[in-house]
Parts: structure tokens; C-alpha cells; sequence
């Protein structure tokens, strides 16, 4: 009877989360491109960003244009997860 008992309760209990969806890791890469490709990039960020206002959109666009210039930093920051393709392809390490 004791035997029953502790069967029905191991049924009960809601199944463990499975392991299977632990996050791979990531290498950021950065790559130096011409400044259209930036100003697209920029533009494209700042169209698809979660910005209710229009008017916050731009003036988020317009900073990150002022910011490169006054860097002239012409660089894409990007992460790749690493993973078997990513390493077949080179890249990651």
C-alpha cells in the first residue's frame, strides 16, 4: 500500500525542466566598414528600436551620428554564438 502511495505522488509532481536549453556562448567581433554602412546600420537601429516617439527616434539617430563622428569610430560591434558551424566557418576560436 505504502508502495502505491509514493507511485501516484511521483506522478503528480510536474516533470523537471529539460537542460537542453542552456545558452551557447557568444564571441563579440567587431568589423571596420565604410560610413554608409555605419549611417544604415544606425538608421536601421534607431527605426526598429522600441521607441514609442517618432521625435525620441531621431534624436536617437542623431546621436549616435554625433557620436561617430566624434570618434570616428567606423566600426560594426556584433556577437556570434559559438557553435559548430561558427567554427567550421572560422568564425570564432
Amino acid at each position: 500500500m505504502l508502495l502505491k502511495a509514493a507511485n501516484s505522488l511521483a506522478q503528480s509532481q510536474p516533470a523537471p525542466a529539460p537542460h537542453f536549453l542552456v545558452e551557447p556562448d557568444y564571441q563579440r567581433m567587431s568589423v571596420t566598414v565604410p560610413r554608409a554602412v555605419t549611417l544604415l546600420a544606425d538608421v536601421a537601429s534607431a527605426l526598429f528600436s522600441h521607441d514609442d516617439a517618432d521625435k525620441g527616434k531621431l534624436q536617437a539617430l542623431l546621436g549616435r551620428r554625433r557620436e561617430r563622428s566624434k570618434t570616428g569610430n567606423q566600426n560594426l560591434t556584433f556577437t556570434v554564438p559559438k557553435n559548430a558551424v561558427t567554427r567550421t566557418l572560422g568564425l570564432v576560436a
